[in-house]
């Protein structure tokens, strides 16, 4: 009974070890893109959801409307994380805060990210049938210093974010990266 155990156990490590290890941010890439890149491909992905006012009705201390995050994956030499820049609009129908971040992964399929200027952090995972889940767990600092709203800003209920994937549409606004435009957008076309 013990060999056909030990045997077994053999093969699957052998089969492990010849598929080799994870190469540095692939399961960031699983998370995001819901694949593994190949070489220096350019990746993106685009996630969205829009509350409706029954739900807004339902959950009083969310100000946020609407939230969009572009998350791409440059395909220059040394790009070793995917960039995520973020749109939320709020119920006050004043400036929508934007920001942009880094994510790389922590482990257990969660990917930890930054906010850039030290705007804070949150966490990343898949949700399932190819929609994401962001932890924020504070207000999102921007580069100016402030909130980025000039209205209320996070609600004590914009802590956690169902955002499900969608086509480029919703986030050709959040490609601010003049140079990886034309190329993401014809990777997206295709």
């Amino acid at each position: 009974m013990v060999k056909p155990r030990i045997c077994a156990l053999v093969l699957t490590l052998a089969g492990l070890l010849a598929a080799g290890p994870l190469l540095a941010g692939e399961s960031e890439q699983r998370v995001l893109y819901g694949r593994a890149l190949e070489g220096r491909e350019l990746g993106w992905a685009c996630y969205s959801r829009h509350y409706d006012a029954a739900h807004l009705r339902s959950h009083p201390d969310q100000n946020v409307k609407d939230m969009v995050m572009l998350a791409y994956r440059p395909d220059w030499e040394g790009a070793d994380a995917s960039i995520l820049n973020f749109e939320a609009r709020f119920r006050d129908g004043g400036a929508p805060a934007e920001f942009s971040g880094e994510c790389r992964t922590a482990g257990g399929g969660v990917l930890a990210c930054g906010i850039e200027c030290d705007g804070g952090e949150f966490t990343l995972r898949g949700a399932g049938s190819g929609a994401i889940l962001v932890d924020m767990p504070g207000e999102p600092g921007l580069c100016d210093g402030t909130d980025g709203t000039g209205g209320p800003g996070f609600g004590p209920d914009d802590k956690r974010f169902r955002l499900d994937r969608t086509d480029i549409g919703d986030c050709r606004g959040l490609i601010w990266d003049d140079e990886i435009r034309p190329r993401l957008l014809k990777a997206a076309s295709r």
